[in-house]
């Protein structure tokens, strides 16, 4: 059993988790990314399957998975228009690299490969 202080933990270390790929991609370094993401949707599923199958509250909000047009999040975290150029750059590459849309590839599972992208 998951405690509500562990919890809290836990979806603290996804924000933050989340920002810092964010980050990597506003910055353009986009190998192995996919790969971070691929395991950082993993986490976010078990934080919801534990609030789902539990009596925990959330004290913070997890951020929502996809960022895709999300300009009002990422301006929240503090992410300039350039740096948002350059995340969703990363969704075209990924789309341009594995001939699948972002969500596409996560949701299936099968590319857990870490992939060198153009333009990191």
């Amino acid at each position: 059993m998951v405690s509500q202080i562990e919890f809290d933990k836990m979806v603290q270390d996804y924000n933050s988790d989340f920002t810092l790929l964010l980050t990597r991609a506003s910055k353009r370094h986009y190998d192995c990314l996919i790969t971070s993401w691929f395991v950082l949707k993993d986490f976010y599923d078990v934080i919801n399957m534990i609030f789902e199958r539990s009596d925990l509250k959330y004290k913070e909000i997890p951020y929502p998975f996809t960022f895709r047009g999300n300009d009002v999040l990422l301006s929240k975290l503090g992410f300039d228009q350039a740096q948002m150029r350059n995340i969703y750059e990363f969704l075209d590459i990924t789309k341009e690299t594995y001939g699948k849309e972002f969500e596409q590839c996560i949701e299936e599972g099968s590319i857990a490969m870490c992939a060198q992208i153009k333009g990191s």
